[in-house]
């Protein structure tokens, strides 16, 4: 818009430069032309002269011998412009020469291209101004949509609210509802399948491992059959418990629809950790639990939070020795809330990412699909885990659920 409003002040200063140039020109041709015309002498034009100086007061005529080219030229003396005409006279060696004072129409040019070129940053400081203006006005909705999607919960994927964008706006908001349920339709639709094929793997193997039962118990004598019936006992329960671990992960995935709840987390977890006490105590292993922070408020999952909690804690009861210790604490640092369960095991090796699929320790007996689903579940509430070794010059790991503040702080602390 500016540049359209600068090249039409220039082609408009043009038009008038050239029309008042080519009007004095024309003038002074045809003045020319008169002059030669009726006085066709020196004694005529000299005549001439005595006669008219009263009329041409803004002209100056005279016959002369002069070099200049024959035609008009633009001139400035001192602070005034001329155009001067020159013209061969018949019958002379000298020229006619018409000297015109155009200062008037000069200043009036000079003083109209100030006008427009204030009349043209003031133009385009409007133009400038209605355009951030329009772009405010039109990039308002758009900035509202973003907020709401960009405020939407991955976890929790609800139709955003379309009421407060203008129309032009809703087609787009009721596209963005209509992506949002065709994801929670095709997340349904994997949990669903993750469900129903655990279900339908596990029937099966339930009817062959009552087989495998009753076959070995009628032939307790024949150790070869007893040997080959066991393994295959063996092998049925591990594919139970992989079938098992798909099934809590198609749980998992619906887990990441619960409703948020407002929760002080320090009480939720002194009631999970009485429990974790006597599981503790029936497995030979001592498990005590540390809270220097009273309370926190946070705003939370449970059975998402749950399904990493309860992870550390039976890895950290199944890899700590006999009478071993497993310890729950909490502190914080600069950034986050920690919860921290600590054992007495082997450690780990800390260049294996065991948070990846079907990845286990040597002594481990799962499908290693826990720590995964765990860290899915992290993903999912928006926190971090991390599993280390102690530095503490003692033996074990220490498995961290990490609340960024940023995230999860609230002023009742």
């Amino acid at each position: 818009m500016a540049a359209i409003l600068l090249i039409t002040s220039l082609i408009f200063a043009y038009y008038i430069t050239n029309g008042i140039h080519r009007n004095i020109d024309n003038e002074l041709n045809q003045q020319a032309q008169q002059i030669l015309k009726d006085y066709g002498t020196e004694e005529e034009f000299n005549q001439l002269k005595i006669e008219t100086i009263d009329a041409l007061v803004k002209s100056h005529i005279q016959l002369t011998y002069t070099e200049q080219p024959i035609g008009i030229r633009s001139v400035r003396e001192k602070n005034h412009y001329y155009k001067i005409l020159t013209a061969r006279f018949p019958f002379s060696d000298k020229h006619l020469q018409i000297k015109r004072d155009i200062s008037e129409e000069q200043n009036f040019l000079y003083g109209l291209y100030t006008m427009m070129v204030i009349l043209g940053v003031v133009g385009m400081a409007v133009v400038f101004y209605l355009a951030s203006r329009l772009s405010a006005q039109l990039l308002h909705p758009i900035q509202i949509l973003s907020d709401k999607v960009s405020n939407i919960n991955e976890s929790i994927l609800k139709p955003i609210n379309i009421d407060d964008l203008s129309e032009e706006f809703k087609h787009l908001g009721e596209s963005v509802n209509q992506l949002i349920q065709k994801i929670n339709s095709t997340i349904n639709f994997k949990k669903e399948l993750f469900v129903g094929l655990a279900h339908e793997l596990k029937t099966p193997l339930a009817v062959m491992r009552l087989k495998n039962q009753i076959t070995n118990m009628k032939h307790k004598e024949e150790d070869y059959i007893k040997e080959a019936l066991q393994q295959n006992l063996d092998s049925i329960d591990t594919l139970n418990n992989m079938i098992q671990n798909v099934l809590e992960f198609g749980r998992s995935e619906g887990m990441q629809f619960e409703q948020p709840k407002r929760i002080d987390i320090i009480r939720f977890m002194i009631k999970k950790a009485e429990e974790y006490e006597l599981l503790a105590n029936s497995k030979n292993r001592n498990f005590i639990y540390h809270f220097d922070i009273e309370r926190f408020m946070i705003t939370i999952q449970p059975l998402l939070f749950m399904q990493i909690f309860q992870n550390f804690i039976q890895n950290a009861l199944r890899f700590t020795p006999e009478k071993g210790l497993v310890t729950l604490s909490v502190r914080t640092d600069q950034k986050h809330f920690i919860v921290e369960i600590t054992d007495e095991g082997p450690g780990i090796n800390e260049k294996e990412n065991y948070f990846a699929p079907f990845k286990r320790s040597a002594k481990s007996e799962g499908a290693g699909l826990g720590l995964f689903l765990a860290q899915n579940a992290a993903e999912s509430m928006g926190v971090k885990l991390s599993l280390t070794n102690r530095t503490d010059g003692q033996s074990g790991a220490v498995a961290s659920i990490m609340f960024p503040f940023s995230r999860f702080l609230h002023k009742e602390l």
